[in-house]
């Protein structure tokens, strides 16, 4: 759970690190098609990535406390303290 922690403080520091570091009003990336959808794209490319960044590192600090708690739960398993919700997938 500390790991958990310190990859959420060290992940919202790089993003915003990263949100700062751009400008505000140079894209990205630039299309030369004038599609509505590929228009807005390209103006808001700053602050999607940002999103997008965001959403990564959130997905893989969930990951990390999820992995802790898989192994928590089989350690307590081995030990003989909680064998019924140990491995919910191999229960009759």
């Amino acid at each position: 759970m500390v790991a958990a922690f310190v990859v959420g403080l060290v992940s919202g520091a790089v993003t915003l690190a990263f949100v700062l570091s751009m400008p505000a009003d140079v894209p990205l990336f630039t299309v030369r098609v004038q599609s509505g959808l590929l228009l807005w794209l390209a103006q808001n490319s700053r602050l999607l990535s940002a999103t997008v960044l965001a959403l990564l590192l959130s997905l893989g600090t969930m990951s990390i406390i999820r992995n802790v708690h898989d192994i928590l739960r089989m350690r307590r398993a081995i030990s003989g303290t909680d064998v019924q919700n140990a491995f919910p997938l191999f229960q009759e």
